[in-house]
């Protein structure tokens, strides 16, 4: 077998081509051809899918710009968050703060009681070998991500997703589908 650039017989062969070299054309390992520098350039179809990616990528995220994931033009989007902050929750904004309305009427006429309204959450109490993921399945709504849903129950009660601090007995709060 003789080498690829002359006449010599090969000595070795080029782990990353496969061409047969002497001495004179290449080291212990690669040839004279896969030593140059500019073989150690990735290939043009390299170029081309990495230009495809990052406009399949920057098409995607056009899209999820004009139209976020959940967004429905038929149902309503279901909203978490408290509507009134607790003593605890010093983070809420007015908007999120509803304002009661005050009564001006005459002594002699009775001032009509708020009808009860049924709480926009659920509650569940944390039982022994519960997880965020678990609560989260086993409270899920129909079509809906448990992933999704887990890290709603997280943002509603203060907890962090990652690292949540559960204890038995203790009551969270979940998150509820609009009534249609």
């Amino acid at each position: 077998m003789n080498c690829y650039s002359c006449e010599q017989s090969a000595s070795n062969a080029c782990k990353r081509c496969a061409q047969p070299y002497c001495e004179e054309h290449g080291n212990a390992q690669y040839c004279a051809d896969c030593l140059r520098p500019a073989s150690a350039l990735p290939s043009f179809n390299l170029y081309r899918g990495a230009l495809l990616t990052m406009l399949v990528g920057t098409a995607l995220a056009v899209f999820l710009i004009v139209r976020p994931p959940g967004e429905t033009n038929s149902a309503s989007p279901i909203l978490v968050g408290r509507a009134v902050p607790t003593e605890s929750s010093d983070d809420a904004t007015p908007a999120a703060v509803a304002e009661t309305p005050r009564a001006t009427a005459t002594p002699s006429t009775p001032t009509p009681e708020p009808a009860a309204t049924e709480s926009p959450f659920g509650e569940y109490i944390v039982q022994d070998g519960d997880t965020l993921i678990s609560i989260a399945e086993a409270n899920l709504p129909s079509g809906d991500d448990s992933f999704a849903f887990a890290q709603a129950i997280a943002n509603l009660n203060g907890l962090d997703f990652d690292n949540p601090l559960i204890n038995v007995g203790d009551t969270l709060l979940l998150p509820r589908p609009p009534v249609q």
